[in-house]
């Protein structure tokens, strides 16, 4: 079965910031519309390597801008068995 983690890091995201679901679009920008901190991003990327036994490292952190380019390194780089 194929993990929808576009949808997964929205609910995370969400559920996380007291925000509602329809307000986290894939193409949201973690700061500016969603008002992430790099220390808020920090806590999802926490949540998201537990969930998904996925190691993401920091030096890629500055690459996530908006909500679908973490939903892209996990499309990419875990193990979807």
């Amino acid at each position: 079965m194929l993990i929808d983690y576009s949808e997964d890091v929205r609910k995370i995201i969400a559920a996380q910031f007291g925000l509602e679901e329809e307000d986290v679009e894939e193409e949201s920008l973690l700061d500016e519309d969603l008002n992430i901190s790099e220390l808020d991003l920090e806590d999802v990327i926490s949540i998201l390597e537990q969930k998904y036994e996925v190691e993401i490292p920091q030096s890629v952190y500055s690459k996530f801008l908006k909500v679908g380019d973490i939903a892209a390194f996990l499309y990419e780089n875990a193990d979807q068995a």
